[in-house]
């Protein structure tokens, strides 16, 4: 049964006076696979430029929206035809600006129309486990410093490289089919965004914890006793490393819903 629809769908017009890149290159692909490189663009050591090389339409759509991957509602082919997107934008940009250049290129590129709208779908609501949290409240005073994270190119005792996260964050890495998550002075909040987007489903934290927290979890990326994996699946880890799990419920889910979209970009 689809899911059922729960607010009034709101057609997205992007318009296309709006802001746009100074040159753009948009073409499929040469080698049609390959590995995804992202370069370039606000917030990064090069913010006059993008290079995309081997990115998949729904990587751009989640940039250009700012949503998670369970949001995007479209045709299959978005997560396996793959692009190179070459681009120049001032430097001055905001990410604001930024996103905005991605929609309009979206719009004039690929003909694109979207509208957004509200269903009821499956989520998961992160709730305390039997027993209570077992993770520790961050006491250190905040720090507005740049860096997020550095990482030694040694691995500790977990077979992870050596982490030290340097402001407030949550740091994702996997490994050999395992998954480290840390976590420095994060919100339970947050920290369901996160899980959001390794569960495919929407979390709503219920846990009742405010503050923020330090912490390290550890779980399968495969199902548990796969080959090369002694972790156990996220939903085992939860309640066993952190005292946390997710409760399966139906909610509110706000989607991007593609209407139309073309293969073939234009105007190069």
């Amino acid at each position: 049964m689809a899911p059922r629809i729960l607010t009034a769908a709101l057609w997205i017009a992007v318009s296309t006076s709006a802001q746009t890149f100074e040159a753009l290159s948009v073409k499929p692909a040469e080698s049609g696979t390959g590995q995804l490189s992202t370069k370039g663009g606000p917030g990064t050591s090069d913010p006059g430029r993008i290079d995309y090389r081997n990115i998949m339409l729904k990587r751009v759509l989640l940039r250009a929206y700012d949503m998670k991957n369970y949001q995007i509602v479209g045709p299959d082919w978005l997560d396996t035809l793959r692009f190179d997107v070459l681009a120049t934008l001032p430097g001055s940009a905001t990410n604001e600006q930024f996103q905005a250049m991605l929609r309009d290129l979206l719009a004039t590129r690929f003909k694109m129309a979207a509208h957004r709208e509200t269903r009821e779908m499956p989520i998961y609501k992160l709730v305390l486990a039997k027993g209570g949290a077992k993770i520790q409240p961050d006491g250190a005073s905040q720090t507005q410093e740049e860096q997020l994270a550095s990482i030694r190119p040694v691995d500790g005792r977990d077979g992870f490289p050596v982490l030290s996260l340097a402001a407030p964050g949550l740091v994702i890495e996997g490994r050999n089919g395992r998954v480290r998550v840390t976590a420095r002075a994060a919100t339970m909040a947050k920290f369901a965004d996160v899980l959001s987007g390794q569960t495919g489903r929407a979390v709503v934290d219920s846990t009742g914890l405010a503050g923020s927290y330090n912490f390290v979890l550890y779980y399968a990326a495969d199902d548990p006793g796969a080959a090369g994996s002694a972790e156990n699946t996220i939903f085992g880890a939860l309640p066993e490393q952190l005292g946390l799990r997710l409760e399966a419920h139906k909610g509110p889910v706000d989607l991007l819903v593609i209407d139309h979209i073309e293969k073939v970009p234009s105007g190069n």
